[in-house]
C-alpha cells in the first residue's frame, strides 16, 4: 500500500492524468453501459453498493453508482477524503478489505461513517499502463472476500474497460471528424483562391500576348535587325507563354475540384497526335541534350478529347526532358482495337518507390522545387484527364534508372467517367 506522500505523487502524475483526460469521461452523464455492469456486479456478489470510479488529483468521480446514498448519489462525486478507491488505484492491484473499521489504513476514512461502508472489494481500472480509478463493490456488513469473488469482479472490470475504450474511440472519431471538416474547409478555401487568382492572372495575359505579337510584327515589317531587341521579344514571349500554361493548370485544378473539367469527345488518331506533339518538343529536347525517339504504331484511333490528350502527353514529355539528365527519351503508341497505350520513357534521375505513389497528387513533388521549378500540378491534372476518359496512368521507376509513364485509354467512349470531378462532353464552358 502506498504511503501518503507516494499516494499524492501517484494521483498527481502527469502521465496518469493525461491518460485519464484522454478518456473524456470525467464529469459526463451516467450511461447505461456502465450502470448495467455495476448492477450486475452488485447482483452477483450480493452487495448493496457498487461504483465505477475515476479519480483525478483532487476528486473521486462516479461514472456509475448503484446504491450510493444521498447526497453522493446526486452529486456523483466523492471527496478524496472519503474515497477507498484511491488506495486501489495507487496499489495497482485488487484491494479486498473484510472490515474497514479494523483496517489500519481505511478505518479513519470518512467513507466508513458517511456511507456505512464496512466491507470493500476494488479492482483498479488501468489503461496505457496508468490507473484511472477503480471498479468496486461495498457491503454494510463484514465479509471475507473469496478468490472466486475477486476473479468475478476482475472479469467485470475488464468489461468496464471495454466500455471505456469504446468511449475513447468515439471521442477520437469525433476529434478526427472535426479535424477533417477543418481540412476540407481549408482545401475549399484554397481551391477558391486558386480559381480567383488564376482568373485574375489570365485577364492581363491575353492583351499582353496580343501586344507582344503586334510588336514582333511591327519589328519584322520595319526590317529592324536588332539582335538584342529580338532576343528580348523572344524571351518575353516565352515568359508570357509559361505564365499562360501555369494559369491554365491552376484553372484545371479548380475545374476538377468543382466538377467542371469538360471533355469534347471526338474521333482522334493517337498515332498522329503523338507524332505531332513529339515534333513540337524536339527543339526543347535537343537544347536539354535529350534525343527523342518514337515507336508509334500506324493509326491508333479512339474517341477522346484531342486537346486534353495533347495536354497529357505534353506534360509527360516536359517532365521527361526536365528530369531526363540529357539522355534519350522514347515515346511509344500501340493499340489493339479496345485499348490504346501511350508510353513516355526517360533514362533520367528516376523516382523512389515512396515518391512514385504520390506524384499524381495536387502540389506533390518528388524533387526540389528550387532546383527543377514547377508547382506539382502537371501530373495531377494529367491523371484527372486520363481518368475522365475511363483510363489509367501509372509510373514504373527506380532512382538513377529513369521513369516510364504508361497511359492506357479505352478506344470507345465509356458510359461513366473515371473522375468524380469531371462533367460530360457537352460542357464546353470550362474551356472559356
Amino acid at each position: 500500500m502506498a504511503a501518503p506522500g507516494d499516494l499524492q505523487n501517484i494521483l498527481r502524475s502527469p502521465e496518469r492524468l493525461d491518460a485519464l483526460r484522454l478518456t473524456a469521461l470525467m464529469d459526463t452523464e451516467a450511461e447505461e453501459g456502465f450502470d448495467r455492469l455495476t448492477r450486475l456486479a452488485c447482483r452477483i456478489l450480493r452487495t448493496p453498493m457498487g461504483l465505477v470510479s475515476l479519480i483525478d488529483e483532487r476528486r473521486h468521480f462516479c461514472k456509475s453508482c448503484i446504491g450510493l446514498p444521498e447526497p453522493w448519489k446526486s452529486r456523483r462525486e466523492i471527496p478524496l477524503s472519503h474515497s477507498f478507491c484511491k488506495y486501489t488505484l495507487t496499489a495497482g492491484r485488487p484491494l479486498a478489505v473484510p472490515d474497514t473499521r479494523g483496517d489500519p489504513l481505511l478505518r479513519d476514512c470518512l467513507n466508513v461513517e458517511a456511507l456505512g461502508a464496512v466491507a470493500y472489494l476494488g479492482i483498479p481500472l488501468t489503461r496505457l499502463g496508468q490507473s484511472l480509478g477503480a471498479f468496486c463493490v461495498l457491503d454494510t456488513v463484514p465479509r471475507r472476500w473469496t478468490a472466486t469473488e475477486v476473479d468475478i469482479l476482475q472479469e467485470l472490470a475488464t468489461c468496464v474497460m471495454t466500455e471505456v475504450e469504446l468511449r475513447v474511440v468515439r471521442a477520437l472519431e469525433r476529434a478526427a471528424q472535426a479535424e477533417l471538416l477543418k481540412v476540407r474547409e481549408g482545401v475549399r478555401a484554397r481551391d477558391e483562391f486558386i480559381s480567383i487568382a488564376a482568373h485574375e492572372l489570365r485577364t492581363p495575359l491575353t492583351p499582353l500576348k496580343l501586344q507582344l505579337e503586334t510588336l514582333r510584327r511591327g519589328v519584322r515589317a520595319a526590317g529592324i535587325e536588332d539582335p538584342k531587341l529580338l532576343h528580348h521579344l523572344e524571351r518575353s514571349g516565352a515568359q508570357v507563354q509559361r505564365l499562360t500554361q501555369l494559369v491554365e493548370r491552376l484553372l484545371d485544378v479548380s475545374r476538377v475540384a468543382t466538377g467542371r473539367l469538360g471533355l469534347l469527345l471526338e474521333d482522334v488518331d493517337l498515332s498522329r497526335l503523338a507524332a505531332d506533339v513529339t515534333d513540337r518538343f524536339r527543339e526543347e529536347a535537343e537544347a536539354a541534350g535529350c534525343r527523342l525517339e518514337t515507336h508509334i504504331q500506324d493509326t491508333v484511333r479512339g474517341v477522346w478529347d484531342q486537346l486534353r490528350i495533347e495536354q497529357v502527353l505534353s506534360s509527360l514529355l516536359s517532365n521527361a526532358i526536365k528530369y531526363g539528365a540529357g539522355r534519350p527519351i522514347a515515346v511509344s503508341v500501340e493499340g489493339d482495337g479496345e485499348l490504346a497505350r501511350l508510353c513516355v520513357r526517360d533514362q533520367g534521375i528516376g523516382l523512389a518507390s515512396e515518391d512514385a505513389s504520390r506524384i499524381f497528387e495536387r502540389f506533390e513533388r518528388a524533387v526540389s522545387a528550387r532546383r527543377y521549378g514547377g508547382m506539382g500540378l502537371g501530373l495531377y491534372v494529367a491523371k484527372q484527364i486520363v481518368e475522365a476518359h475511363g483510363g489509367t496512368i501509372v509510373v514504373r521507376s527506380q532512382p538513377g534508372k529513369g521513369s516510364t509513364f504508361t497511359v492506357v485509354l479505352p478506344t470507345h467512349r465509356v458510359a461513366a467517367t473515371g473522375s468524380p470531378g469531371v462533367e460530360g462532353s457537352a460542357d464546353l464552358a470550362s474551356r472559356q
